[in-house]
């Protein structure tokens, strides 16, 4: 699909010999034509972010954009960096699908090369228009696949195959992004957008390059969903790849100057379409996890996730009343520095050397909080069970959102050492 947009720009281009850019009804960048001639500050930024300031938005919105349906020049404004352009909406049946501009400042394109350019907007609409409709299949698809019943299961990956989108007897793996912090209305929008801007042509290893239509994308709720073909049962890399691509998309969607916090988590890989609602399942698990837990890098593997496997499928409630009363203790006594003390401890094997070290300790120090919370809690840290019932409890407090006080470990320390 995108080649062929590509060549109807690039086509146009070379015959009006004026820099092309199709947009869809986001204003977002389809494709772009190379250029040779001079263009103006808002093409370049556009390509190399892949959205429009928000500004020069308003300043193409106000000439008359979003309900126009013939060709139109709109005016430069030196002040944007803005040069004039020939805008030609792109509409199928009268449905807005987007828009071309050709950059011509001077005006110089004649009536016959507009004829053209309206002429290659009924064609680029007539394959935006397929691309919505494909997408809305493959979501509505994706999301039988996804769900609890097997007959749908089995239908959809039965479709799934017969479309060609992947083969019935493929490895698969998914993954989950979920931004935290939005609204949900924002939160689905962002995601959405996200999913549309990430590259999800991914790598199968040794260089070879997934087609598009090997990766299925569904926005659910607060959460985007991917499900990409891998080349074996093992290898999640594909999943990772476009778990990375798509939180990255995501971030610059959001904004850097949003605290909201962006994460993302990939299930096991599964031997066959009909098998990847558990990759679903477990990815949804891990999401929970990296929500509560700091964890390395950028994408959480369920396979990585040692006892928070377990933890994570406990139902809410139960994860509440099973932690600890002694561990609420130590949390009601407000002192984080003996709270952070004593989940280290717990996450290096109870090693009181490696603990010293960590947070940068004098052995003396560390004794002390030991013994201080020993006090409080009525713990004996000498006895494997009540080690063992304090340290799950600090994990399961995480997960209830009752505990967020940093350890003093690394992320990724945190995750192999403690969980492993």
């Amino acid at each position: 699909m995108t080649s062929e947009l590509q060549e109807i720009i690039d086509d146009l281009a070379q015959r009006l010999h004026s820099p092309t850019v199709l947009e869809d009804h986001d204003e977002r960048i389809v494709v772009y034509s190379s250029h040779s001639q001079p263009i103006d500050e808002v093409r370049r930024d556009s390509i190399l972010r892949r959205t429009t300031r928000p500004e020069v938005m308003a300043w193409f919105r106000d000439h008359g954009i979003l309900g126009a349906t013939e060709p139109m020049r709109i005016p430069g404004q030196p002040d944007l960096g803005i040069l004039g352009r020939l805008c030609v909406p792109v509409r199928h049946q009268g449905r807005l699908m987007g828009w071309m501009f050709l950059i011509d400042d001077d005006q110089r394109l004649s009536d016959t090369e507009i004829a053209l350019a309206r002429r290659a907007a009924r064609h680029a609409a007539l394959l935006l228009y397929d691309e919505e409709l494909s997408v809305r299949l493959t979501s509505g698809l994706l999301s039988h696949l996804l769900s609890r019943s097997e007959d749908l299961r089995e239908a959809a990956a039965a479709q799934i195959a017969d479309q060609g989108l992947m083969p019935f007897r493929t490895p698969c793996v998914v993954a989950v992004i979920q931004p935290l912090g939005l609204a949900e209305g924002v939160a689905l929008e962002c995601v959405k957008e996200a999913l549309r801007d990430a590259a999800l042509d991914g790598d199968l290893g040794s260089g070879q390059a997934v087609p598009g239509r090997q990766a299925l994308r569904l926005g659910y709720a607060d959460q985007g969903v991917v499900l990409v073909r891998t080349r074996t049962p093992e290898d999640d890399r594909p999943g990772i790849a476009v778990a990375q691509e798509v939180t990255t998309a995501l971030r610059h969607r959001i904004g850097d100057d949003n605290p909201a916090r962006v994460v993302a988590a990939v299930g096991d890989p599964q031997p066959r379409l009909m098998d990847a609602h558990q990759s679903y399942r477990q990815a949804r698990l891990a999401i929970k996890v990296a929500a509560a837990v700091p964890t390395a890098g950028v994408v959480t593997r369920w396979r990585d996730l040692g006892v928070f496997r377990t933890l994570a499928q406990l139902p809410e409630p139960a994860v509440e009343l099973a932690i600890d009363p002694r561990l609420m203790t130590l949390f009601a006594a407000g002192d984080p520095a003996l709270v952070s003390t004593l989940e280290v401890y717990l996450d290096l094997g109870c090693d009181v050397k490696a603990a010293s070290a960590r947070l940068h300790l004098h052995r003396a120090t560390l004794y002390y909080r030991l013994e201080k919370a020993q006090r409080l809690t009525g713990a004996n840290l000498r006895d494997g069970n009540d080690r063992l019932a304090i340290h799950l409890s600090f994990k399961l407090a995480r997960l209830a959102g009752l505990h967020s006080c940093p350890t003093g470990l690394v992320p990724s320390e945190q995750m192999s050492e403690s969980l492993r």
